[in-house]
């Protein structure tokens, strides 16, 4: 059987060996004291890692963790010198030590049966602020911006899940207690499709292309929790073996599935950035002609993140769809509202990722270029394309590999379902290629075609900025989504002669709600507090007596009244 830690080191080593790759033509011209910093910190995140996953003991695993985390946002600072980076390693670095603190939490308690609802709390904030569980992920659409493209991938692709790694391992499913594992499903399945729905809501509007695929992040762990939490509420109401198996499977093998996929689009955005200096979709357009390497990896992995078949992150959210379709034939109750939640939520999610994953092809690949960076981009260097090559190769190779996995893990328990899906994925695929070969035949490029004056608007002369640019293309749904997204436009209108308009702007900016809504007014209060605290220390030793006397006497009070 494959054990837990192999699933979870499988990423770590793919993803990091792919972005080691990418690196070494990413990062090339920068000073070589630059590239030894990159490098040691690169190694010193990619073994932390792996030592979260192969250690024994709690101890040693909260070093290793806390190892990861401040290896990790060395990465995330490379670009040290610009003032956004700043901030997103101060957040970074507040979230991994807020974690720590929450799992040493959680060690202590974890010991004590009756204490077990309160160390799996501070278990759930701990590794949910390393796998960006709401409202703890509010460092991840600022970290994965501001950090090398290298790093992005394994941190998303690699490292987040490992949340889910450390909360399968202290609290380990089992039939044994109904309570503890209720607890456990309803707590991962509500955060679960908060996640999903938020993430990929709060996707739409961005048009930073790795702003975008962080928040995707947020919406795929969702995704998993979903499996898993479904998985828990099975096995506390008793269900049938093979159904939370099918369950915990479909969580797994979205797992790697995410890993392969996750990985090769950041690498691809890196691409992007280091050829045109800028990953502002209403900027870009018209790649697939300029880098058509880059382009066609970036868009089959993006179909198979939005979860379309007949790619691999269809069928691991397959199997997720039938438990919870199963679920609700059961007969329970529980089990019914909770597989309705999750196909209804589920739903919902892959239509919104699809029209994330169209916004983001369309708008940065298709079309024509909407700015100099854009028309004068060339394909990237060999090495950079060839990692996404490998990491789209183990993402087609899943497709076959995730039928195997749930039937090896289910005793082939609805296998026929998922080699049906498979199968006909394969002939959907084969027919779109088929179509593709013979208009290349049938249609060849041949001599450049006469161009006629076409009326559009009023103008017979149509330029890029007369298409639809990435924000538009989203701009409804988050019109419609404004109350939740709150978003804020910044207009500039039409000046001077109507007849011969001045140039016109509109652009919109959506904030993260938990860290804008949340966390900043938090910190904020909490900040004045002690700014009101720090008032004490106006170097008056008389004062410092007097407040060490007070203190003296209601120590000795406390102790009287004991």
């Amino acid at each position: 059987m494959i054990s837990l830690e192999t699933i979870f080191a499988i990423p770590i080593l793919t993803v990091a060996a792919a972005a080691a790759v990418h690196a070494t033509a990413y990062i090339h011209g920068e000073a070589r004291r630059h590239l030894f910093r990159f490098w040691c910190f690169f190694i010193a995140t990619v073994a932390s890692m792996l030592a979260v996953v192969y250690v024994d003991g709690k101890l040693p695993f909260l070093l290793a963790w806390e190892a990861m985390g401040l290896a990790s946002a060395g990465l995330v600072a490379f670009e040290s010198k610009e003032k956004s980076v700043k901030k997103a390693t101060w957040i970074y670095l507040l979230a991994c030590h807020a974690g720590a603190c929450a799992l040493m939490l959680a060690g202590v308690l974890y010991s004590r049966p009756d204490a077990w609802i309160a160390a799996f709390a501070f278990a759930v904030v701990g590794f949910g602020l390393k796998a960006g569980f709401p409202p703890f992920h509010a460092w991840l659409p600022e970290a994965h911006p501001a950090a090398p493209a290298p790093a992005s991938a394994i941190m998303s692709g690699a490292m987040i899940p490992l949340g889910f790694y450390g909360l399968i391992r202290f609290f380990p499913l089992s039939s044994e207690c109904s309570v503890n594992g209720a607890v456990f499903g309803w707590t991962l399945l509500a955060l679960g499709v908060i996640g999903a729905l938020g993430g990929i809501l709060f996707a739409l509007p961005q048009s930073n292309l790795k702003r975008l695929l962080a928040f995707s992040s947020v919406e795929n762990m969702g995704v998993i929790a979903m499996g898993l939490g479904l998985c828990a509420l099975v096995i506390a109401r008793d269900g049938k073996v093979e159904l939370w198996l099918l369950a915990g499977a479909g969580a797994i093998v979205h797992v790697l599935n995410h890993a392969f996929l996750k990985g090769s689009l950041f690498l691809a955005a890196g691409s992007v950035l280091r050829q045109t200096g800028t990953l502002d979709q209403d900027r870009l357009g018209g790649l697939l002609k300029k880098m058509p390497f880059t382009g066609t990896l970036f868009t089959i992995n993006a179909i198979g993140l939005a979860g379309l078949p007949p790619l691999n992150g269809f069928i691991g959210e397959l199997a997720i769809y039938v438990t919870a379709f199963l679920a609700i034939k059961s007969g329970d109750p529980v089990l019914a509202f909770a597989g309705f939640l999750v196909a209804v939520s589920l739903a919902l999610t892959g239509a919104l990722a699809a029209t994330a994953y169209a916004k983001a092809i369309g708008g940065t690949f298709l079309g024509e270029g909407r700015s100099e960076e854009a028309i004068n981009a060339t394909e990237t260097p060999k090495r950079m394309y060839i990692a996404q090559i490998f990491l789209t190769v183990l993402s087609l190779a899943m497709i076959p590999g995730s039928v195997y996995l749930i039937y090896y893990t289910t005793g082939g328990y609805k296998t026929e379902v998922f080699i049906t899906a498979a199968i006909v994925g394969a002939l959907f695929a084969a027919l779109v290629v088929s179509l593709l070969i013979l208009r290349r035949f049938v249609c060849p490029r041949g001599d450049e075609k006469p161009r006629v004056p076409v009326w559009d608007c009023g103008y017979d002369a149509p330029t890029a900025r007369m298409a639809y640019t990435a924000t538009a293309f989203t701009q409804p749904l988050t019109d419609l989504s404004r109350p939740i997204l709150r978003s804020r436009r910044h207009i500039q209108p039409f000046k001077g002669d109507p007849a011969a308009p001045s140039d016109a702007a509109i652009a919109t900016e959506t904030d993260d709600f938990a860290l804008g809504g949340l966390w900043r007014p938090v910190f904020s209060r909490i900040a004045r507090v002690f700014q009101r605290v720090h008032l004490l220390q106006n170097g008056s030793l008389h004062l410092y007596i007097l407040i060490i006397l007070i203190a003296v006497l209601a120590l000795l009070v406390a102790a009287l009244v004991s």
